[in-house]
């Protein structure tokens, strides 16, 4: 489905937004099955090992964790399977979307979050602390720029590429408040 046929009525524009959840489904799933893997009682290990810069601050902190990186990489990848089949084998809705971007997806993810976290440990953000607007959707950049070269021939890439810009922020808002209710998160952001 072409998201730049004209005239482009409300039907249609509503199911290409959901293309575009669909189509960023790998990032949502490696960065909520990051933090649902807390339940998981082992490779607790900080990302760092308790390492400290020569200013004496740790790397990246407590909250990342070889657990959630394995997780939400694992998570990750199987959603974007899941979407490559569902898209190709039985609807063929997209054009690029070889069953290993989920990969490259997650590593995105977790590459920002890891960027993240050293930027919050050098800039003395506590440790689960917010760092606005960057926490509520770099996530989502990276992982869709780590998987670039693989769906760059998509024909509706930068349609669900702005629209998962504009949504990503809006869902971790709410995402982000109900993983406080369950006590997934100890904040909302």
């Amino acid at each position: 489905m072409d998201a730049f046929s004209f005239p482009m009525n409300a039907g249609t524009f509503f199911l290409m937004v959901f293309y575009a959840l669909v189509f960023g489904a790998p990032v949502y799933a490696c960065n909520s099955f990051a933090n649902i893997s807390k339940i998981i009682p082992f490779l607790g290990t900080p990302v760092d090992f308790n390492k400290t810069m020569k200013d004496g601050k740790r790397i990246f902190g407590d909250h990342k964790t070889w657990r959630g990186i394995i997780f939400g990489i694992i998570f990750g990848t199987i959603t974007g399977v899941v979407v490559w089949y569902m898209a190709h084998v039985k609807r063929d809705i997209f054009l690029f979307y070889p069953w290993y971007v989920g990969i490259f997806m997650s590593i995105g993810d977790h590459f920002s979050d890891l960027l993240g976290s050293f930027i919050k440990r050098r800039i003395n953000v506590k440790p689960g602390g917010a760092l606005p607007l960057y926490d509520q959707g770099s996530w989502m950049v990276t992982g869709l720029l780590f998987a670039l070269p693989f769906i760059w021939g998509e024909t509706n890439l930068w349609f669900y590429v702005v629209t998962l810009l504009i949504i990503t922020p809006i869902l971790h808002f709410f995402s982000g408040f109900l993983a406080l209710a369950l006590k997934l998160k100890d904040v909302w952001y």
